[in-house]
């Protein structure tokens, strides 16, 4: 197997420089390391690893460095198979490396590759995850990317850039706080920190529903910082979408069960939760949104989004 890794030096865990990784790569000339800082950067990138034979793709970067990586491979074909995929703990709060991503630091997750890279006899696992394609009305270029999110998520985001990371905070922390300080605007129903919105949803082939939501979540990814698994469909497809609307009842008895992936009798769509597994969402709406960690804003009022299967990533797991 032929080892490239794409860094993203304006990640959060590489601002401190990559010195660490070249050291490690120092005597492994046969690994090909290319810097990326935007998308087109990441598509570069990984047109390159394609020309090259590169089979396994290392991403030193954040969740957004995910989203450029995912995105230049789905949309961009360079491979006829997608290579299998590392992914790093470098960014800000690294969401995604949660669930699919090497264990421990940067360092030692990629001293890990390059020991398993040698011996593939060692233990590992392999994980595949659907990928979201995300297509807005206005954009004829989709975006792949893993957790999909608006309301409370898109603006969660906006808080955390603005007000946790301000103060240095990041990794499982800086979400966690977020997230803390979201639940509490929910209990007190304090807009000015958690504005509901209205989004007219369709799911799959069922009607659409007009209606104002705190939370709206779409991801294939089976876990989340501090454990959270918070989609609980039993339908056989590959996104989970879970929405909470702007009044729902019985919150602080039915979050502990929903957050987990537990049904509740609180939890019901009577009481403003409905979670399902499906095969395309289209929301319509006036209002931001966030693909793996990046914010978007839809360019006309309102907008159609459509999120649907993009294809199937293949991470590995040291």
């Amino acid at each position: 197997m032929r080892l490239g890794i794409i860094s993203n030096p304006l990640s959060g865990g590489n601002r401190k420089g990559l010195a660490a990784i070249e050291a490690l790569l120092a005597r492994r000339p046969e690994v090909l390391h290319r810097e990326a800082q935007n998308p087109d950067d990441a598509a570069a990138v990984v047109s390159v690893f394609a020309d090259k034979n590169v089979d396994v793709i290392a991403v030193n970067g954040g969740d957004g460095t995910i989203q450029a990586v995912l995105t230049a491979l789905f949309r961009d074909r360079h491979y006829a198979s997608p290579p299998l995929l590392a992914v790093l703990r470098s960014g800000t709060d690294s969401v995604i490396a949660e669930d699919v991503g090497l264990r421990g630091s940067r360092d030692r997750g990629l001293r890990r590759l390059l020991d398993w890279l040698e011996a593939p006899a060692q233990r590992f696992s392999i994980q595949k995850r659907p990928v979201l394609r995300v297509r807005t009305a206005s954009d004829r270029n989709p975006r792949y990317g893993l957790i999909f999110g608006a309301a409370a998520v898109y603006q969660g985001i906006e808080y955390c850039k603005r007000h946790i990371h301000a103060l240095g905070l990041h990794g499982e922390i800086a979400p966690s706080l977020t997230l803390a300080r979201f639940l509490l605007a929910a209990v007190r129903r304090d807009t000015r920190i958690l504005k509901p919105v209205t989004v007219t949803v369709r799911v799959d082939q069922d009607p659409p529903q007009q209606s104002e939501y705190l939370l709206i979540y779409i991801s294939t990814l089976e876990r989340l910082f501090l454990g959270l698994r918070p989609h609980w469909g039993k339908e056989n497809a590959p996104l989970h979408f879970t929405a909470m609307n702007a009044r729902p009842r019985h919150f602080l008895r039915a979050l502990p069960y929903l957050a987990r992936g537990r049904t509740t009798p609180w939890g019901t769509p009577e009481n403003g939760y409905s979670s399902r597994n499906a095969h395309r969402i289209q929301l319509t709406m006036d209002s931001g949104f966030i693909l793996d960690g990046e914010c978007y804003r839809t360019e006309s009022h309102p907008e159609s989004i459509i999120v649907d299967l993009g294809g199937t990533a293949t991470f590995l797991r040291l």
